[in-house]
C-alpha cells in the first residue's frame, strides 16, 4: 500500500497536469466555438481514438505486462521492443485504411472539409502528426513497463504545456476544421521528445527485423482484447454521438458531451493512476495468485469509498463546475449530471476489477465483456432516447456500467469472500 501510494504522487502530478489541459482546451473550445465546437472537439478525439486504440490499447498493453518482466538486456527484451514497434505501425495502417474506405461517415463533419482546403500537403501533414503520436505513446508504454515515472512525468508535463499553448494561440484566429489539426500537432510532438528520454535510459535495444512467433502470439492475445475495445468502445461512442447529432443537433449534442468531458477529466486522472501504478503491479504479482487477491481487495477497499465521496462532492457543487470549465450557456446540461456521476461510480469500481482480466490475457472473456457492453450501450441509448429526450444518454450509461460491475463482482468473487 505504501509503495502504491509513494507511485501515485507521481502518476498525480502528470495525470492533473493532462487532466488540466484537457480542461483548458476544452474552456477554450466552449468560449470561442461554443456547443457546436465541443461536440466536433470530442468527434475528432473519438477519432484519434479509433485509429490508436489497436496500437496503444491493445499492443502497449501488452508490453508493459512482458517488457516489466524482463531485463532490458535480454534477448526477450529486444524481441519484444521491436515487434512492438513495429505492431504498431502495421495496426495503425491498418485502421487508418479502413477509415479512408468510408470517408464519408467518419470524416464528414470535420476532415474533407479540410482536405479539400489544403489537398495532399494536409494529409501528408495528418500523416506525419499520428506517427509521431504513436512513438509517444510507445515510448511512454516503455517508460511504465520500467516504472520510470519520473522520465514519464516530465513528458506528460511537456505534452500538456504544448499542448495549451498550441491550442491557446490557435482558437478564434484559425477556423475549426485547422484548429483540431493543431489539436492533434500538440498531442503529438512528444514523440521526439519520448524517442530522446528512452534513448538516453538505455532503453532502446539493438534493432532486430525478425519477429519472434512467440513473441507475436503473445502480443497478439492483448491486439485481439483491443479489437473488442476498438468496435464495442471506441466505434460505439463514435455511433452513439452520430445518433445524438442527427437525433437532436450540434448544439444539444455539445451540451450532452459537456458532461461527459467534465466526467473524462476525473476519469483520466483514474485510469493514469491504475494504469500507471496498479496495472504493472498486477502484472508483477500474476505468478502469486494468493498476493494478487490480497492486493486487489486492499486497493479495492481503499479506492471505492474515496471514489464515491469525491464524486458526491462534484455533485455538489456541479453548477460551479460546469460555469468553471465550460461557459454559463452549458448550465442548461446540469440536469445531465446525475446519472451520468452515477454510471461513471459504477464504472470506475468495475475498473479495479476488470484489469484483472486483462493482464491475464484472457481473451474470450474479455471480448465478450466490451461487446456485450457495446452492445447493450447502443440499444439502451435507441430505446432511451426517444423516451426521455437527452438525459436519456447518461441513463443509459448509468445502467450500462451497473450491469458491467455485477457482472465483475461475480466474475471475482473468490477475492472478498472465501469459499
Amino acid at each position: 500500500m505504501r509503495q502504491f501510494l509513494g507511485n501515485s504522487v507521481w502518476s498525480g502530478l502528470s495525470t492533473v497536469a493532462r487532466a488540466a489541459s484537457a480542461l483548458l482546451i476544452n474552456k477554450l473550445f466552449a468560449v470561442y466555438y461554443g456547443p457546436h465546437g465541443i461536440t466536433l472537439l470530442a468527434h475528432f478525439q473519438n477519432l484519434i481514438a479509433l485509429l490508436t486504440t489497436l496500437p496503444n490499447s491493445g499492443i502497449n498493453v501488452g508490453l508493459i505486462r512482458h517488457l516489466a518482466q524482463e531485463e532490458k538486456g535480454s534477448a526477450q527484451y529486444r524481441a519484444y521492443f521491436w515487434a512492438g514497434i513495429f505492431l504498431n505501425i502495421f495496426t495503425f495502417l491498418g485502421v487508418a485504411g479502413a477509415i479512408l474506405l468510408f470517408p464519408s461517415f467518419f470524416l464528414e463533419r470535420f476532415g474533407e472539409q479540410l482536405l479539400a482546403q489544403h489537398g495532399a500537403f494536409s494529409s501528408g501533414m495528418l500523416g506525419v502528426l499520428f506517427f509521431l503520436l504513436l512513438l509517444h505513446l510507445f515510448f511512454l508504454a516503455v517508460l511504465l513497463a520500467r516504472q520510470a515515472l519520473r522520465a514519464y512525468v516530465g513528458i506528460s508535463l511537456f505534452t500538456s504545456l504544448v499542448s495549451v499553448a498550441v491550442m491557446w494561440w490557435a482558437v478564434g484566429q484559425v477556423d475549426l476544421p485547422l484548429s483540431l489539426v493543431l489539436f492533434l500537432a500538440g498531442q503529438s510532438i512528444s514523440g521526439l521528445v519520448g524517442m530522446g528520454v528512452v534513448g538516453y535510459k538505455g532503453l532502446v535495444p539493438a534493432v532486430q527485423l525478425k519477429m519472434n512467433p512467440e513473441v507475436l502470439k503473445n502480443l497478439g492475445k492483448f491486439l485481439v482484447m483491443a479489437l473488442s475495445t476498438l468496435v464495442g468502445a471506441k466505434l460505439v461512442d463514435f455511433v452513439v454521438r452520430e445518433m445524438a447529432i442527427r437525433q437532436f443537433s450540434l448544439l444539444e449534442t455539445g451540451l450532452w458531451q459537456s458532461v461527459v468531458k467534465i466526467s473524462d477529466s476525473y476519469t483520466m486522472v483514474y485510469i493514469s493512476i491504475l494504469g500507471m501504478v496498479y496495472y504493472p503491479k498486477i502484472a508483477a504479482l500474476l505468478p502469486t495468485p494468493q498476493a494478487l487477491r490480497e492486493y486487489v481487495k486492499s486497493i479495492f477497499s481503499f479506492l471505492v469509498p474515496g471514489v464515491g465521496v469525491g464524486l458526491l462532492v462534484f455533485w455538489w457543487q456541479r453548477d460551479f463546475f460546469i460555469q468553471l470549465l465550460f461557459h454559463q450557456e452549458f448550465l442548461a446540461a446540469r440536469d445531465l449530471m446525475d446519472y451520468q456521476l452515477l454510471g461513471d461510480f459504477l464504472k470506475m469500481t468495475a475498473w479495479v476489477l476488470s484489469y484483472i482480466v486483462t493482464v491475464q490475457a484472457r481473451v474470450k472473456l474479455y471480448i465478450f465483456t466490451q461487446l456485450a457492453s457495446g452492445v447493450l450501450y447502443v440499444a439502451l441509448v435507441a430505446w432511451l432516447m426517444p423516451l426521455f429526450g437527452l438525459e436519456g444518454l447518461p441513463v443509459a450509461h448509468a445502467i450500462r456500467y451497473g450491469v458491467y460491475l455485477v457482472f465483475h463482482l461475480y466474475l471475482f468473487r473468490s477475492y472478498f469472500f472465501s469459499a
